[in-house]
């Protein structure tokens, strides 16, 4: 009877520390943007950047997606934080950049870019420039 009632005060123990650890995690929202300074698109496991074919149009050829992914989303940020952006413009934008990562990662599948879909992240990423140059100048101020 005394095992009982140990095994039993345990689990609820347990049950109570996985449900006031679980609460804690959903609760940080705090520094959710300072977070996307870093770069949301990490590294996918097992792919290897110097593995793969890199090639694009000749004229773009030195002209990384990555990097200028990269700098939108400082372009974003910064924004953000001068308040030209509001919180929603922000998610909206870094969601269409999240957009443009998952059509890359889906014309990466056979670790090639070619000269196509090198355009047609050309073009997406244009456009998202421009869309976060709209937002930004559209007087939307937080």
């Amino acid at each position: 009877m005394k095992n009982i009632r140990i095994v039993k005060t345990l689990a609820i123990a347990a049950l109570s520390s996985m449900t006031l650890l679980a609460g804690a995690s959903q609760a940080n929202g705090w520094g959710y943007y300072e977070r996307a300074n870093t770069p949301y698109f990490p590294d996918r496991p097992g792919f290897d950047h110097h593995d793969f074919d890199h090639r694009g149009p000749d004229l773009f050829h030195s002209y990384s997606i990555d990097a200028r992914q990269q700098r939108q989303l400082e372009q974003i940020m910064h924004g953000l934080r001068s308040g030209k952006l509001s919180r929603h413009e922000a998610d909206g934008l870094i969601l269409e950049q999240r957009k443009i990562e998952r059509m890359q990662r889906h014309f990466l599948a056979d670790r090639r870019l070619d000269r196509d879909e090198w355009l047609a992240l050309d073009r997406r990423l244009d456009h998202a420039a421009e869309d976060i140059r709209a937002e930004k100048r559209d007087g939307n101020w937080r």
